[in-house]
């Protein structure tokens, strides 16, 4: 959900780079601590999670202007550290698609990333005799601050109209008309961006507090199912990622 579509140009160099250098940092540390035998367990579930969060983040729902991303469910099944490098690489394909540019690749995986983090300990630390009520406690807390970094970085970057959530179609005009706008101009017309937002009979702050409330929900949901079917179907999918070397 809060997945950066923002195009190059407009975040400016001193925010990305660092972004990028943080997210390096934070591979290199994760490639010298993983356990490599632990990985190779997990290679197939983390290239079906990748392939899941793709798509999810790729395809529009119909019913909210958001899209999925799967990443607390993916930092639960596989853990907090493949569940990272997953969502860099499925951030770095979405670029090549133009779904954000290429400048925003370490900020969404530094931002996604913190939903995999914050996702999985917390449903280690919750989830031990209650896998349901640890999962939605998880996810919806995950997703609350995720959303709330996105808005604090694009707010800052570029404005808060860019963290506004509009369909596809008005996203091209909507990006069209804030590239030739100032930045603190941007900042000017945050409630002229809001005033506009629509969804069901509503509009307004009313509108986006549905399409967050809603989309939370439904990635809150989806992330549920999943996680009970396997802890159903297969419990050491969900109980065996968290030993010490992979916490």
């Amino acid at each position: 959900m809060s997945h950066i579509h923002i195009p190059d140009g407009i975040i400016p160099l001193y925010i990305w780079i660092p972004a990028y250098l943080i997210t390096f940092g934070i591979i290199f540390l994760i490639s010298k601590s993983i356990n490599k035998d632990h990985v190779k367990k997990l290679l197939p579930l983390t290239g079906v999670m990748a392939a899941l969060m793709l798509i999810g983040m790729s395809v529009p729902l119909v019913i909210i202007p958001v899209h999925l991303s799967l990443a607390v469910l993916t930092g639960i099944l596989i853990g907090p550290k493949l569940g990272f490098i997953v969502v860099f690489v499925v951030s770095l394909i979405l670029a090549t698609f133009g779904h954000g540019g290429f400048t925003i690749v370490g900020i969404n995986s530094l931002v996604i990333g913190s939903e995999v983090f914050i996702g999985s300990m917390l449903f280690k630390l919750l989830g031990r005799k209650r896998k349901l009520i640890g999962v939605v406690i998880s996810t919806v807390i995950a997703l609350i601050v995720s959303i709330a970094l996105m808005f604090s970085v694009v707010g800052y970057a570029a404005g808060f109209s860019y963290a506004i959530p509009h369909t596809h179609v008005e996203d091209e005009h909507h990006e069209e008309h804030l590239e030739d706008e100032h930045h603190e101009h941007d900042h000017e017309h945050l409630s002229e961006a809001i005033s506009e937002v629509n969804y069901l009979f509503f509009t307004g702050w009313i509108a986006l507090i549905l399409i967050f409330g809603f989309g939370v929900a439904l990635e809150t949901i989806v992330t549920a199912l999943i996680v009970m079917f396997f802890y159903k179907v297969r419990p050491t999918l969900v109980d065996s990622k968290y030993s010490p070397a992979d916490s």
